[in-house]
């Protein structure tokens, strides 16, 4: 599909994003782009339709528009895989259990019944979820090539997949019961852990990627997490409860990981810069209109994913950063004539 030509300078462009969470000065600011217009996952194929192999063609179309419009743009697009069409933001909820359905070009979770306090453990050696996940990656593999790397299914924060498991019941056991929510988020970031260890021994740390490739492509040793529920917890609740929650799903052949944030989480920051797990955060939306605040209280080694807005533009955001510690993302087709961004 792409000569050697377009691998190698694909591996150039990789190794500058390498060099930014190595602490080293790329030769520019490294741009990933996602061309979101492309709808590169459609998970009605794999989901409703039951078809893996249109599921798999119509993303390696995706791939190569996606590959030679990043090329053109000098931006990096690396060929990539998307296992989050694999039940969306709700893959972990279907690991306890939740009945979670596509339905109307939307993923949809049925609640626990249960209490939080009587959550239990799945039988992970026995689940019929986890052994068809592995089974997938490695099918994608022996299609797509070595070379082709595959993103995760999607793996949020144990806060925010105990509220896709309990809804708001989830807040008020945090506030009512913390012993209780802290065992049952524990028990989803050993799940989350254990699902990235299947995939790693499935198919090769190096071939898997974390699951948010719109916003973030990150080296094979970083892990990701979202932590979009953040917004709804106040710092004691994520520096008590959450955050050592967070640090469990990510196992230790990763070197950290980074943090994706879309809503109002600057008052985590503090907390944020004393968990040595986490290398960065990726910030859209209202948590990239509070760039500066991340930028200023997290540690000098803490890198920066973000997406630009209206009132985050790209020139605000070289003029706090001058360029260092920075990556960014573009979701839509480049102007004609973008370059990237020089330092």
């Amino acid at each position: 599909m792409f000569s050697e030509v377009q691998w190698n300078e694909l591996d150039h462009r990789e190794n500058q994003v390498a060099k930014v969470f190595a602490g080293e000065q790329p030769d520019h600011v490294p741009v990933w782009f996602y061309h979101e217009e492309l709808g590169q996952m459609r998970p009605e194929l794999l989901m409703a339709e039951k078809n893996r192999e249109a599921w798999l063609e119509n993303q390696l179309r995706a791939v190569k528009v996606n590959v030679e419009e990043s090329l053109d743009s000098h931006c990096l697009y690396y060929p990539l895989i998307e296992m989050a069409s694999f039940y969306g933001t709700h893959y972990i909820d279907a690991l306890f259990g939740n009945d979670v359905q596509w339905v109307e070009n939307q993923f949809w979770s049925k609640e626990q019944t249960c209490e939080v306090s009587e959550l239990q453990m799945p039988d992970l050696d026995d689940s019929s979820l986890l052994k068809e996940t592995v089974e997938l990656a490695q099918w994608v593999q022996e299609k797509a090539g070595d070379r082709f790397v595959i993103s995760m299914p999607d793996v949020g924060s144990p806060i925010n997949v105990a509220v896709n498991l309990f809804g708001e019941r989830f807040f008020l056991e945090i506030a009512m019961d913390p012993e209780s929510a802290e065992r049952a988020l524990k028990m989803v970031a050993e799940v989350t852990r254990r699902v990235y260890q299947e995939l790693v021994q499935a198919v090769g740390q190096k071939a898997i990627r974390c699951h948010n490739a719109f916003y973030v492509y990150t080296p094979y040793d970083y892990a990701g997490l979202s932590l979009c529920a953040t917004q709804m917890i106040s710092p004691a609740n994520f520096s008590e409860s959450v955050a050592d929650a967070d640090d469990l799903c990510v196992p230790d052949c990763y070197r950290g990981m980074i943090q994706h944030i879309c809503g109002s989480s600057k008052q985590h920051v503090e907390e944020m810069a004393r968990r040595p797990r986490i290398k960065g955060v990726q910030l859209n939306d209202n948590g990239a209109d509070q760039f500066e605040d991340y930028f200023n209280a997290l540690r000098p080694d803490q890198v920066f994913y973000l997406r630009p807005t209206q009132q985050m533009p790209i020139e605000k955001i070289l003029e706090i950063t001058c360029g260092q510690r920075l990556l960014l993302t573009v979701t839509e087709a480049p102007e004609s004539g973008f370059i990237g961004v020089g330092i």
